[in-house]
C-alpha cells in the first residue's frame, strides 16, 4: 500500500511538472479583489475553430484539427509547439446556457506574428488577431463540467457587480491541463472581457 501511494504521488508530481513546462498566455496583473483578478492580456494570436453542439462536448469537436495544425498540417509543415490556455467561447451573442455554437481556440506562442505564422491547411482552423484585452479572471480547481463552469461564472458576474465593472462580449473559458489529469488537480479559468478599462483603479 505504501509503494502505491508513493508511485500515485510521482505520478502526480510528473503530470503537474508537464502541465506547467509549456508556454503560457501572458499578462499583467492590474489588480485583485478576493477571488478575482484584473488583468491586461497584450495583443497575440489565436488559431481557432468553431463547432456546434453541447457546452461540455465543445471541447473535443475542436481539439482534433487545432491538434493536427500545431502538429504539422500547415503550410509549413512545421510543428508548433502545444501552449496553455485552450479558450472556449460563444461564438454568437446569445445566452450561453442556450449557446450551441463555439470557438475552441489554442494560443499560437509568442515566437510567431501575422507574418511569419504557419497557414493552417485545414480552411476550417482560423489564425485570428486579438487586441489587447482588460479582463476579469476567476480562478477554480475540479473538473469539466457546465455545472462547475456556471458555478464559478455567477460567482465572478457577483464579483463584478458588487465592484461596478460593466462586461463586454462573451466569456472565455480556460483550461490549463490535458485530459489525462486527475480532474481533482485540473486548473481552470473563467476570463470575463471589461468594458473600460480606465474604471478599474
Amino acid at each position: 500500500m505504501r509503494h502505491a501511494a508513493i508511485a500515485c504521488f510521482l505520478l502526480l508530481c510528473t503530470l503537474s511538472t508537464a502541465a506547467t513546462a509549456i508556454e503560457t498566455l501572458a499578462y499583467e496583473l492590474l489588480k485583485t479583489v478576493g477571488d478575482i483578478e484584473i488583468r491586461r492580456y497584450q495583443p497575440h494570436l489565436l488559431a481557432r475553430v468553431e463547432v456546434e453542439g453541447k457546452f461540455s462536448k465543445a471541447g473535443n469537436q475542436g481539439f482534433r484539427p487545432l491538434f493536427d495544425y500545431i502538429s504539422g498540417k500547415n503550410s509549413e509543415a512545421e510543428k508548433i509547439a502545444m501552449t496553455a490556455p485552450v479558450l472556449q467561447q460563444a461564438s454568437i451573442a446569445s445566452d450561453q446556457r442556450q449557446q450551441s455554437q463555439w470557438f475552441v481556440s489554442f494560443v499560437v506562442p509568442s515566437e510567431f506574428d501575422q507574418q511569419n505564422v504557419p497557414t493552417p491547411s485545414n480552411n476550417s482552423v482560423q489564425i485570428t488577431p486579438q487586441p489587447e484585452l482588460v479582463v476579469a479572471a476567476i480562478k477554480y480547481r475540479g473538473g469539466w463540467s457546465q455545472q462547475n463552469y456556471e458555478t464559478h461564472e455567477q460567482l465572478l458576474l457577483t464579483g463584478l457587480n458588487a465592484m461596478n465593472l460593466s462586461t463586454c462580449g462573451s466569456p472565455r473559458w480556460a483550461r490549463y491541463d490535458p485530459p489525462f489529469m486527475p480532474w481533482f488537480l485540473r486548473k481552470n479559468e473563467i476570463l470575463m472581457p471589461l468594458c473600460d478599462s480606465s474604471a478599474v483603479k
